[in-house]
């Protein structure tokens, strides 16, 4: 529906099409007539209900530079300030959502006793590779992520969850046993997407117009997604994993690591392996 409102706004929608609705932006009104008709399908509904990746299509007239999506998921997403942030968005196994792998700043987001600022790329692909498998950890065992890691200083840690599941269950789980969990958790995620997509590299970019359009004012004014930094932090990201940078793939060697060459034979069953 933002989309809507901004092609209207630039005269790529008209009223007739619009079916008379006003979708000037911040007109609340319309909005909330807008909504029932994209459930049902009704007039401009219609076109909205084919998503961000066909709805720009069938409009044409270079209106899908302004429908923002992940993969086809729609995002609101911050990309240009907070890089972090934008990177755990952009490589998220669910698309588009900012609760796998996303950091703001060392005091929050991310793991503790770093500090690094939002806008930075340097070390941002570790940040957001830790805290991706951190929340891994968090699904697996029912932590909510409020009190967890994604609060950084000021709640619980892995070393936290080690601790607490031991003395539940009567376990020795190590920190580093978790996250080896975690890692395991990530990939299979990983895996099930290439088998069932056509998802590549180029999926792992920021929507066009975050590359090409700066913020206009305020603390972050010029702050955008330089395509060769953000490559760099994927090249960081991808290595981290031991994925392969081109094709942003799982290697053989790389599963095998973590004990899943069953889910590397799938993989190369399906074309989708790199054999290293």
């Amino acid at each position: 529906m933002a989309w809507a409102f901004e092609c209207f706004g630039r005269g790529l929608l008209t009223k007739a099409q619009t079916g008379g609705l006003d979708l000037t932006w911040g007109n609340g009104e319309a909005l909330v007539s807008l909504l029932p008709k994209l459930a049902t399908r009704e007039g401009l509904g219609a076109l909205l209900a084919l998503g961000p990746i066909e709805a720009p299509k069938r409009l044409g007239q270079g209106s899908d530079y302004f429908c923002m999506h992940m993969k086809g998921q729609p995002t609101l997403e911050p990309f240009r300030a907070a890089k972090g942030w934008a990177l755990g968005v952009a490589t998220s196994p669910v698309a588009g959502r900012h609760l796998r792998g996303t950091v703001l700043l060392g005091s929050r987001f991310g793991p503790k006793d770093v500090d690094f600022e939002a806008h930075v790329y340097e070390g941002q692909a570790r940040h957001v590779y830790w805290q991706g498998l951190a929340k891994e950890i968090e699904d697996l065992i029912g932590m909510c992520v409020y009190v967890g890691t994604w609060s950084g200083a000021y709640a619980l840690e892995v070393s936290d969850y080690a601790a607490l599941i031991n003395a539940v269950m009567g376990l020795d789980f190590t920190e580093d046993e978790l996250m080896l969990l975690g890692k395991r958790s990530r990939n299979l995620e990983k895996a099930f997407n290439t088998l069932h997509t056509d998802l590549a590299r180029a999926d792992d970019m920021p929507p066009r117009r975050y590359t090409e359009e700066p913020i206009p004012s305020g603390p972050y004014k010029g702050e955008r997604a330089e395509k060769d930094k953000w490559n760099q932090m994927l090249d960081e990201f991808y290595d981290l994993h031991g994925w392969d940078k081109d094709t942003s793939l799982q290697t053989r060697s790389g599963l095998t690591a973590l004990g899943m060459a069953d889910v590397a034979e799938k993989l190369a069953a399906g074309g989708k392996l790199i054999e290293r």
